[in-house]
């Protein structure tokens, strides 16, 4: 429940001060934001500056030191304390140099120089709390470098740069805290990351979830394959693989395990398609207008080119998915226990709506912000269509909070990457690196993708797709650009192999989530998930050499190579999996493998040899008394079940698993009262009484008093920006802003004094 639900309630366990505090500056933040979108934003020593440190603020509050703490929490609360008041000094002292910030590009004095400092620990250790240590360290080591970069071997050495020259790339060059990745965040992911709150919090998820089980449910493999489409649905949104695990699978592992698939196995397909979900268009866990940004080219260019390599992903997940059902027999759920999908589409398909309405406007040529505005404004109109899915003053505070967490650990990342960004760029250490491994792999571009794909891999372990990205863009792309690599390319490649880190081991956070999910070993788990996943692996190495695949070329050349790759990944998971029509040899595997590969290839001959061994494989299993009977056979579940990891690895990865299951918790609480959570003896209920979760029904006078409020800040929002506040007069409209949020709090807080418990009902009980 979020803090402005909890402050209503009267049952709090966080002292008043900070949940107050939570949640004036969580509606501050989105507001900050909804206003710049409609009326447009200060200049950025405004803009930038006031987005950190208000999420950098909430990142404290939010991930406090004291959590758990014994005898020292007092010292730990204090200190928690004193990192809030310095955003708060920082926030004054930015805005108070306004007009003389373009004098820091000459020089800084001392105080600028030790505030300067100061915002730097801030990120680092804002960082720390939400994404773990790898990042602090590597952003460390290129700040160090930097330095003392005349100290370093090798490839590493090169001229130093002055403390003071560091600090003003850092703090004050487009190159630093406040370079592209945060103003990426600032101008349009914060409204994307509201649009996909709001979408969650009117039941679309649970829409997708239910009609992927009403489409697969009863086919062969059927449970596993709608959890593959739900979480390629809904992963796109979170931007988190882990996350996606902890939401989707804890509703489709159960159900898969229930029906007879191997623990590890069942904990892989939830893995591999929840990581999918940062590769799918339209959003890639905001990654694609980063992309966009970086590259210098349209958004709907980016997603254009992202679409046919993730569809072919979720193309060998589903193959090898119905691959191992049809191998090992395993049983399909009743056709008569999942609804008609018409029957779901015609009751809530129009939650699909914002999401077409995405599509159309950006095919139509509109800005990203009025597409954001546009589709959650929409979004808020359509929920109103059923009381089922309908947004309550409540639901609606939720979103807000839930946007303001999303958004603060976000942008702490970001700023984090800006540093990494500065010290790289300072001393030319991206060049310098990309000519080393241009000589190590003697311009043979397939050594140079071998090596940059590993360097992905082990960078991006731990991060979150955004963190990927812009991690990638400072250290692996520039190799691959250097390489002759299309820039389209490069990125995409980039990017996919960081993703992929969280399915390979040995630090596969999803695959260790959907372990612990599915009552599996780890290690199986992943290597499962890294066979279902291996798509991921492949596509980028084709898209590398095949551009067709990105939408670059003729349409006959687009068709012909998507065709080609989509048989080569059928045959490849059937070659993985050991069954096509019937189990099959060693030597029929290795056939199929090759098929395989000769598609991968593209040529006109390479995709005619393929073909041909592949029909010969099938043939060869159609000659009289050939064809072998399959049958249903079920495989021990020989993990010995969920082993505990140890050492500092496992240590490590429970941290970080339990860190995304608080994140998870919240978003399921938004989704719609734990939908997701229900066992899987209890889906043909779920599926045919399409119960939702609705608040319990408040007085009229107070439901209305709520929206009074809300309304009453929309129309003052309005009023400063017909007046353009924001650039005749910053602070004041700055300090408006911030009575507005204190008023809405208030307001909802008031107006809401009784508790609202969320209950389930079904949706004839909520009509009534």
């Amino acid at each position: 429940m979020s803090a402005v639900l909890t402050l209503a309630s009267g049952k709090r366990q966080s002292p008043l001060w900070k949940l107050s505090l939570v949640s004036v500056l969580s509606s501050y933040l989105v507001l900050y934001h909804v206003y710049i979108g409609l009326y447009g934003a200060p200049t950025n020593a405004v803009f930038l500056p006031v987005h950190l440190l208000i999420a950098l603020a909430l990142v404290f509050l939010l991930y406090p030191l004291a959590a758990g703490a014994g005898k020292a929490k007092a010292l730990l609360q204090a200190i928690d304390g004193a990192f809030v008041a310095s955003c708060a000094v920082l926030l004054v002292y930015f805005l108070s140099i306004l007009d003389t910030w373009q004098e820091l590009y000459a020089s800084l004095g001392a105080l600028d120089f030790a505030l300067g400092a100061l915002l730097v620990v801030l990120v680092l250790e804002s960082v720390r709390r939400t994404v773990g240590w790898s990042m602090v360290v590597l952003a460390l080591f290129f700040c160090v470098h930097a330095l003392f970069a005349d100290h370093f071997p090798g490839v590493f050495y090169g001229p130093p740069v002055s403390v003071e020259s560091l600090m003003q790339t850092l703090v004050v060059g487009d190159a630093g805290v406040f370079g592209i990745p945060l103003l990426v965040v600032a101008q349009y992911i914060v409204l994307f990351l509201l649009f996909g709150r709001l979408l969650q919090a009117a039941g679309a998820g649970a829409f997708f979830t239910r009609l992927a089980f009403a489409i697969f449910g009863h086919r062969v493999g059927g449970p596993a394959k709608a959890g593959v489409v739900a979480s390629g649905l809904f992963g796109t949104l979170s931007g988190s693989g882990v996350s996606n695990v902890l939401t989707t699978g804890a509703f489709t592992i159960p159900m898969m395990r229930r029906l007879g698939y191997r623990a590890p196995f069942a904990g892989g397909v939830e893995a591999a398609a929840a990581v999918g979900g940062s590769i799918m268009p339209p959003v890639m866990g905001a990654v694609a207008f980063m992309m966009a940004e970086f590259m210098g080219v349209d958004y709907a260019e980016v997603v254009v080119a992202a679409a046919i390599p993730a569809v072919l992903y979720y193309v060998a997940i589903y193959w090898t998915v119905h691959f191992e059902a049809r191998k090992n027999g395993l049983p399909r759920l009743s056709k008569s226990a999942m609804p008609s999908p018409w029957r779901i589409i015609l009751r809530h398909g129009y939650l699909a709506i914002p999401l077409v309405m995405i599509a159309v406007m950006l095919l139509l040529g509109y800005s990203i912000i009025l597409v954001a505005l546009v589709t959650s404004f929409g979004t808020f109109l359509l929920s109103f269509a059923s009381p089922s899915t309908r947004l309550s003053p409540s639901r609606l505070a939720e979103c807000l909070e839930a946007t303001a967490r999303a958004t603060c650990g976000l942008s702490a990342t970001c700023a984090c990457a800006g540093i990494i960004i500065g010290g790289i760029f300072a001393t030319g250490l991206s060049f310098q690196i990309a000519q080393l491994v241009l000589s190590l792999a003697q311009d043979q571009l397939w050594l140079i993708l071998v090596i940059a794909g590993l360097i992905s891999l082990i960078l991006g372990t731990g991060l979150t797709a955004s963190a990927i990205y812009i991690t990638m863009v400072a250290t692996v792309i520039p190799i691959l650009k250097q390489s002759g690599v299309p820039e389209m390319a490069a990125h995409m490649f980039a990017f996919y192999y960081g993703v992929v880190s969280d399915i390979t081991p040995p630090t596969a956070l999803a695959a260790v989530a959907a372990a612990g999910l599915a009552g599996s070993n780890p290690m199986k788990t992943m290597l499962e998930a890294s066979r279902l996943g291996i798509a991921a692996f492949i596509v980028p190495l084709v898209f590398v050499f095949q551009p067709a695949l990105l939408m670059i070329g003729s349409p006959l050349e687009i068709v012909t190579a998507t065709v080609a790759a989509s048989a080569g990944l059928v045959l490849l998971a059937a070659a993985l999996t050991g069954f096509l029509r019937v189990p099959l040899d060693p030597i029929r595997r290795i056939a199929l493998a090759v098929a395989a590969v000769l598609l991968f290839l593209g040529t006109l001959e390479t995709n005619l040899v393929g073909v041909t061994l592949a029909a010969a494989v099938l043939a060869w299993d159609l000659l009289p008394g050939r064809r072998q009977a399959s049958t249903a056979r079920a495989v021990a579940d020989d993990d010995g079940g969920a082993r505990e990891a140890s050492g500092m690895l496992g240590r490590w990865l429970a941290k970080r698993v339990a860190r995304e299951q608080a994140d998870a918790a919240r978003e399921i609480e938004i989704e719609g009262g734990g939908q997701f959570l229900l066992q899987a003896n209890e889906l043909e209920m779920w599926l045919k009484d399409e119960r939702v979760s609705s608040e319990a029904a408040a007085p009229d006078i107070r439901r209305w008093s709520a929206w009074t409020v809300i309304a009453v800040a929309a129309i003052a929002i309005g009023y400063l920006g017909t007046n353009s506040m924001h650039s005749t007069q910053p602070i004041a409209w700055l300090l408006s802003l911030f009575g507005l949020s204190v008023w809405l709090v208030a307001g909802l807080a008031l107006t809401l004094r009784a508790p609202l418990r969320l209950k389930e009902m079904s949706a004839g009980e909520a009509r009534v």
